[in-house]
């Protein structure tokens, strides 16, 4: 009697990130967006309130926070784009390449904040 293996999937990885993804869309940016209101509330200044590119630079020097900032858009892209490409069955497409579309437009913006955060990090922009 000839045995069968299950087959391996990559796809618990993926439904992993989509997991996080939305628990950060669901819990971490909104106390995010809560934060930015209250500081710009209790600011005496209404224009002090928004951040300049010298306050950016000042948070992204702290590598901790630039890591967090980009596990927050690197979990935030996967999961936007890994709904968008599961909602794409819905509309009846089929495609592989709606799974390359999606992963690589979610790798390519996640690495290309990540490239930001580095150059903001060495000083070099």
């Amino acid at each position: 009697m000839r045995q069968f293996l299950p087959t391996r999937s990559d796809e618990p990885m993926y439904w992993l990130m989509f997991g996080a993804g939305g628990m950060v869309a669901s819990i971490v940016l909104p106390v995010i967006v809560l934060i930015m209101i209250i500081a710009g509330i209790t600011s005496s200044d209404p224009t002090s309130c928004l951040l300049n590119f010298s306050q950016v630079t000042t948070i992204f020097s702290n590598w901790l926070l630039s890591l967090m900032v980009f596990g927050t858009v690197f979990l935030l892209t996967f999961y936007a784009l890994h709904r968008m490409h599961h909602s794409s069955h819905d509309f009846g497409i089929h495609s592989k390449l709606t799974w390359y579309i999606a992963y690589g437009t979610a790798a390519a913006i996640s690495f290309m904040s990540l490239g930001i955060q580095l150059l903001i990090y060495v000083k070099l922009f």
